[in-house]
């Protein structure tokens, strides 16, 4: 990111930049203990409810961060407009608050049930990874509170205009996408496309934009259906019926709360272009 004047917007970008740097710690540290057999075999944390804890962990991760991420990429002027570095923040507190929570209660089965004794080398690994986890979760939660403090010193010379546009993060993918199509000299493709889905997003009548709740309902339930699918082309067929229900329902269950949760505060949807003015902040 280009350096800034703005004491809001390098604070705002110095924690989640770190707050970033805690969530790839964390994907690898959940690919290495959840995906790697010789790993999860050792693992004291491979079982309930530790083993629940990364589950919902890697299940909400994707809204957090996915979004601010986003965002943070569209967003690359010298100095941040507010309301969007207020998003980031949000975004990044969240994700590193979250990355936090899981990687402790990685650290407290390690402490509680142990390794097992031939397990040297993957303990030692995987125990170091956990506490630098903890460690940079930590500080990007400590950065995004001071970032926050540094925009409240900061808000009554920089008040937030009343005619700022707030862009969700489809917004900001279509931007970034126009931004990188004109590296490779498809800018005016992209354009095009950028306009048709913006102009479906806004016009028709089964927008998600329209119907966020009801996206969301669906969005939550698509997914489980693929988690019970991909289950079972990776550990076998279900035992019975019940068994994929349950699993997902609990899975459409984080998604679906993860969603609603952020949907306002990291701008997922917007309302329509023509609704916005009477749409919440």
């Amino acid at each position: 990111m280009p350096g800034s004047p703005d004491p809001v917007t390098r604070a705002t970008r110095f924690a989640a930049n770190v707050a970033a740097a805690s969530v790839v710690a964390f994907a690898l540290l959940w690919l290495l203990t959840t995906q790697i057999a010789d790993i999860r075999t050792f693992s004291p944390f491979a079982d309930d409810p530790w083993d629940a804890v990364a589950t919902y962990a890697a299940i909400f991760l994707p809204f957090v961060a996915g979004p601010t991420w986003i965002r943070s990429l569209s967003h690359r002027d010298r100095t941040l407009p507010l309301v969007v570095a207020r998003r980031i923040r949000w975004g990044s507190g969240l994700a590193a608050a979250i990355v936090l929570a899981a990687s402790a209660a990685d650290l407290h089965a390690i402490a509680t049930v142990g390794w097992p004794a031939n397990a040297t080398t993957e303990a030692t690994w995987v125990t170091t990874l956990v506490v630098l986890t903890i460690s940079i979760a930590l500080a990007g939660v400590t950065l995004t509170g001071r970032a926050a403090a540094t925009a409240r010193s900061m808000g009554s010379l920089r008040p937030i205009s009343s005619g700022t546009i707030d862009p969700d993060v489809v917004d900001d993918l279509l931007d970034l996408t126009v931004r990188v199509a004109r590296i490779f000299g498809l800018q005016r493709p992209a354009e095009h496309l950028a306009a048709d889905v913006e102009r479906f997003l806004d016009d028709s009548a089964v927008s998600p934009r329209r119907h966020r709740i009801v996206f969301g309902v669906l969005l939550a339930a698509g997914a489980a259906a693929a988690f019970d699918v991909w289950h079972a082309i990776r550990e076998g067929p279900w035992a019975n019926l019940v068994v994929p229900v349950v699993f997902g329902v609990l899975i459409a269950s984080g998604i679906l709360a993860i969603y609603l949760g952020t949907l306002g505060p990291l701008r997922l949807l917007r309302p329509p272009a023509r609704d916005q003015a009477d749409a919440p902040p």
